[in-house]
């Protein structure tokens, strides 16, 4: 059963975006903004737009490989819509990513962060050498049995 899993959770991969010149990675960007005034010093401001920048470039990710619940709500008077309501959730397990780029800069003011991160499906990518790709896993567990 676990080799049945980890074949079709390699197979879902497949159909996902890849970046042309990391072939066998999957990427996703994020971005994150901080405003200085609500951070001690520059540094903080710096590291809390990246945290905020991986942590959309995660969920992301995880959108492409798990999928996102949508729910949605209208409220409507007298034939007209007064509102719309619309919300996501990611429910999902990421391991073993890769920061593939990072940025951080001030812009007006604001600390600015893009991050991309990846998740190897293979190990042909140079940034996928020494890591531990979902092909990996797959043939480990599929030796098992």
């Amino acid at each position: 059963m676990k080799v049945k899993c980890l074949l079709l959770l390699l197979a879902g991969f497949i159909g996902l975006a890849q970046a042309e010149d990391l072939p066998g990675v999957v990427t996703a960007q994020g971005f994150g903004t901080v405003d200085p005034a609500m951070a001690k010093t520059n540094a903080q401001a710096r590291m809390l737009a990246k945290r905020a920048a991986q942590l959309d470039a995660q969920r992301q990710l995880s959108e492409q490989v798990k999928g996102i619940e949508l729910r949605a709500g209208s409220t409507v008077e007298e034939y007209e819509v007064k509102s719309d309501i619309i919300a996501t959730r990611v429910k999902t397990w990421l391991q073993g990513t890769v920061v593939v780029d990072e940025k951080v800069y001030e812009q007006e003011g604001t600390w600015i962060a893009e991050v991309v991160l990846g998740i190897c499906l293979t190990n042909e990518a140079d940034i996928c050498k020494e890591r531990e790709s979902l092909e990996a896993i797959s043939n480990a567990a599929n030796s098992q049995y």
